[in-house]
């Protein structure tokens, strides 16, 4: 709801009301006679009315206060205090995550790898073994290795080479290949909005002996900040899709993050209740949504405003697995954060269906006409 506050000269007026009433009841007590000229409170020269003016911009300080505070008691609209919501519902900020991953390396007969030695990436990003291995014989040693630096512009994609720091007599060519899963899981500090997000799911949503919420919070304790949805296709089944968001959108999930989940929610000590199915963990089906955007004005700019907003939109948490696409909503992101004077859409042309229950619709292309 709005959180109206008057404005200084609106607070000035009323005070300078009240002077002209009180200061003439005032008179009239003492004299016993109303004053000989009306009061003027409101004459800019008159003392009264600096007195007003001063009330003014103080009483619209104390105004704005109230309004600031009126919205840092809300999770849903808290910018200072969000943490605090998320800590008493237990959903922190979840922080940067370095990538990690694991590496190729041709060795000869002998070799020992050492921990914490560093490999570049061709982009300049530093990547640190964090186990140590030797090799007998000449031939191919596999090396977990981790990204410097946390974030999301850790991750790399199969096949990139890394080029150790300085010379090891052991390796073949002073270089490592990333293997076929990548180095994954690198994360910047989770974004605001999908915080709050997270932090208002968990107010509306609370857990209850197994149910899909209990699921779905057991899913993110393994994988932070990732989108879950838990369903039951039929009697005695549980299907658990999970999508990993990234900077670029979201991602599915390796295998081996699958297998980690899997694990965690079958532990039927911990967590499954007992006598449950064998919770079954598939990845989510990644279905894009492309963007045909008319912007007025059209510039530069408004274009990296409007796709950003969709971005934002996108990841915020009003878009989960199996859910529609309001593209009224989208609209009004795209006309809240672009900065034009007005936009039209020609794709889509209404709202977007998910393929399956296990589908996420994510941003695909967007275009300007």
């Amino acid at each position: 709801m709005p959180w109206p506050i008057p404005q200084p000269a609106d607070i000035a007026d009323r005070a300078s009301g009240t002077f002209e009433a009180e200061l003439a009841r005032v008179y009239q007590l003492r004299n016993g006679t109303p004053p000989p000229e009306p009061i003027d409170a409101r004459s800019p020269r008159s003392v009264e009315a600096i007195y007003a003016r001063v009330l003014g911009l103080s009483g619209f300080d104390l105004w704005l206060f109230l309004n600031r505070m009126a919205r840092e008691v809300m999770p849903d609209t808290a910018q200072d205090w969000l943490d605090r919501h998320g800590a008493i519902w237990g959903e922190p900020q979840e922080q940067p995550v370095s990538a990690a991953g694991t590496i190729d390396v041709v060795c000869v007969a002998g070799g020992a790898m050492p921990a914490d030695f560093v490999f570049t990436a061709p982009g300049g990003s530093q990547y640190l073994t964090i186990n140590s291995g030797t090799i007998a014989s000449a031939g191919t040693l596999a090396i977990g290795v981790s990204a410097a630096v946390a974030g999301a512009a850790g991750n790399l994609a199969p096949g990139v080479t890394l080029t150790a720091v300085s010379p090891l007599d052991f390796l073949a060519a002073q270089i490592g290949v990333v293997d076929a899963d990548g180095i994954t899981g690198g994360a910047d500090i989770e974004d605001k909005e999908v915080w709050r997000g997270r932090i208002l799911q968990r107010i509306r949503q609370r857990g209850a002996s197994g149910n899909e919420s209990d699921f779905e919070e057991w899913t993110q304790e393994v994988l932070p900040g990732c989108v879950v949805k838990a369903i039951s296709p039929g009697a005695g089944l549980i299907t658990v899709a999970i999508a990993v968001p990234t900077t670029n959108g979201p991602r599915v999930p390796t295998v081996t993050e699958l297998g980690n989940v899997s694990a965690y929610l079958n532990d039927a000590r911990a967590r499954k209740p007992l006598g449950a199915p064998v919770v079954n963990v598939i990845a989510a089906t990644l279905q894009p949504v492309d963007f045909s955007l008319h912007l007025n004005p059209d510039t530069p700019s408004i274009r990296t405003a409007a796709t950003s907003a969709l971005a934002l939109y996108f990841a915020g948490g009003d878009i989960t697995i199996g859910s529609t696409l309001d593209v009224s909503r989208s609209d009004d992101a795209v006309s809240t954060a672009f900065g034009g004077y007005n936009f039209d859409r020609a794709a889509p042309v209404g709202d977007v269906a998910p393929g399956t229950v296990t589908s996420l619709l994510t941003l695909g292309t967007v275009t300007f006409t």
